[in-house]
Parts: C-alpha cells; sequence; structure tokens
C-alpha cells in the first residue's frame, strides 16, 4: 500500500472505502460457487468410483481454494482505492477541516498528481505504451496523468474519481456561484435536442415549403423593376 500525500488519506481509508465492496454480493457469489462446485465434485468422484470417505479429502481441498480465491478477489477490489487519495477538507475526509478539497490519482511514476476541483476525467489508452491516459473531460482533452492500466481502466474507479472531484468543487464553489461542469452539461442536452430535431427533406424535388423573405424580396424587387420600365 502506498503513503498519501501530506494531509491526505487514502480513499481505500475511507467509509467510501468500506462500502466500495459489496460484501453481500460476494457473499452470494462464493456461497453459489460453493455449494455448485462441491455437489459437481462428488457426482464426478461417485461416477468415478470414489467413495464418500475418500471424496472428502478433495471436496475439503475445493473450499479452500475457493475461500482463498474470493478472498484474494476482496483484497484486490479494495486495492484499487489505493491509487487515489483526498485531502483533509475533501466532504469524504473524517477530519472537520474544509479548506483543502484536492483530489489526487498516482501515476505511473509512483507520484501523487492533484487534480485541479473543474476537471472531470475520461480515460483512453495510449497508443504506444501499456497504460491508460487520464484526459480532462472527454477522450480529446488534455492529458494529465498517465497511469498503469489497473486500476484505472475500471469504469467505476473513473466514477468514483468524479463523483470526488464533483464534491470537492460544490465545497470549493462560493454560494451561489455556477457549476460550470453542470451547465455545460445542460448544453449538451440542449445540443442534443437540435440534433434530434426532424429536418425538411432536401433533395431535388422536395421543397414544398413557401419561399423564405428573402427569395419574397427579391421578386418584389424584380417586379418593381419590370414596372419602372417603359412601354415600347
Amino acid at each position: 500500500m502506498v503513503e498519501a500525500p501530506e494531509n491526505s488519506v487514502l480513499l481505500s481509508n475511507t467509509e467510501i472505502g468500506s462500502s466500495w465492496v459489496d460484501m453481500k454480493r460476494e457473499v452470494q457469489i462464493g456461497l453459489f460457487f460453493l455449494i455448485s462446485g462441491s455437489l459437481f465434485l462428488s457426482v464426478i468422484l461417485l461416477i468415478l468410483g470414489f467413495g464418500m470417505d475418500n471424496s472428502l479429502l478433495p471436496i475439503t481441498a475445493w473450499i479452500l481454494m475457493l475461500m482463498a480465491w474470493r478472498v484474494w478477489v476482496v483484497k484486490k477490489k479494495k486495492s484499487e482505492l489505493d491509487f487515489i487519495s483526498i485531502s483533509s477538507g475533501h466532504p469524504w475526509h473524517h477530519s472537520d477541516d474544509v479548506e483543502d478539497t484536492t483530489v489526487y490519482v498516482f501515476d505511473q511514476e509512483k507520484k501523487w498528481i492533484p487534480l485541479h476541483t473543474d476537471v472531470r476525467i475520461a480515460v483512453t489508452a495510449d497508443p504506444l505504451l501499456e497504460r491508460v491516459l487520464l484526459r480532462n473531460g472527454d477522450s480529446e482533452g488534455e492529458v494529465l496523468v498517465r497511469c498503469e492500466n489497473d486500476p484505472f481502466s475500471d469504469a467505476d474507479v473513473i466514477k468514483i474519481i468524479n463523483m470526488a472531484q464533483a464534491l470537492a468543487s460544490a465545497q470549493a464553489r462560493e454560494e451561489g456561484a455556477d457549476d460550470e461542469f453542470e451547465a455545460a452539461r445542460e448544453r449538451e442536452k440542449t445540443a442534443e435536442g437540435v440534433l434530434e430535431r426532424e429536418w425538411m427533406d432536401t433533395e431535388e424535388g422536395s421543397l414544398d415549403y413557401e419561399p423564405g423573405a428573402l427569395l419574397r424580396a427579391f421578386k418584389q424587387s424584380k417586379s418593381g423593376e419590370d414596372k419602372s420600365k417603359p412601354e415600347s
């Protein structure tokens, strides 16, 4: 486990870290494999001619291996948040401090990189090396951090970073100030509505609407010219 920056704590050591792993789901998965695997193994051993006494040892070995596997899965899941840390002023920090709300991520060079509160992370694969790039905003945004694939290739990890960023931004924002990120999201929704609008067919011969003001003005000017010409 890495050490958090000064005046900060690893996200895995917060209440969020405690709830990161869905233990109920992990127990259910473990029980499913335990029961189904034990029954399947018992049937196979009986078919092969092993008695119940001789089947006990392989079934016990299967149970121990299964338990070790599930413990490893839980530890690995919890360790994903060791690569994210939050300052003492962040809402997820147990401290009463409200000043510094910085969120940090651990980069490929084993350094903690602070994220500005208005940053929202998008992840892309590095086209040259076996790593991921954390970008600002979207897949075309500025590269902020270069990280190992694990755990930052996990979409849930990116979601929790952005959630931490949103909370940090909300706490750092002055009362009554607009959230620029949410405002941008609203603009995107408006743009999507424009793109979804039904537009007229512009193929030749398909124009069945009245000409616009520009065309009418052009016709009126032509009509005025014709009237002003002397009759021959």
